[in-house]
């Protein structure tokens, strides 16, 4: 049950080239998504989802809103999980305001590195992205 949990913010990916440019400003939410998580501060990651945003855990109901999703990733950090690392794979924008990004993570539950999958629908809200859709899957745990 706890793996759910763990990919929570994996949360997370899209193509190769200037999409995935670090100056690309999906990249930088990116970046600045893996410094709140590892900052374990649910609040914080809350902030990057749309009012409206739905996480799709694995084996679990859709999250919708700030509050649910801000409450599955305090789940996560009470339960041990920790140290994000986030790899951009493609990010393809569909339109002036809307983007899809895929990526990989890894995030550690004690001795072990849990790696994961992820596909994100981003939206434009004044100026800035955020993730209106996001869903992940666990992909492998080693020790």
């Amino acid at each position: 049950m706890f793996y759910r949990l763990i990919i929570a913010g994996l949360a997370a990916l899209c193509l190769a080239g200037a999409a995935t440019a670090q100056d690309n400003p999906i990249v930088k939410r990116l970046a600045d998504f893996t410094q709140a998580y590892n900052a374990k501060d649910a609040a914080a990651i809350s902030g990057f989802y749309t009012e409206k945003a739905a996480l799709l855990p694995p084996r679990s109901k859709a999250l919708v809103g700030r509050e649910p999703i801000a409450a599955h990733y305090a789940k996560a950090f009470a339960e041990g999980v920790g140290g994000l690392s986030y790899k951009v794979l493609e990010i393809e924008q569909t339109n002036p305001e809307t983007a899809i990004e895929i990526g990989e993570t890894q995030v550690k539950l004690g001795a072990q590195t849990i790696v994961g999958r992820s596909l994100h629908v981003w939206k434009q809200r004044d100026g800035q992205w955020f993730l209106h859709r996001d869903i992940y899957q666990l992909v492998a745990v080693s020790q």
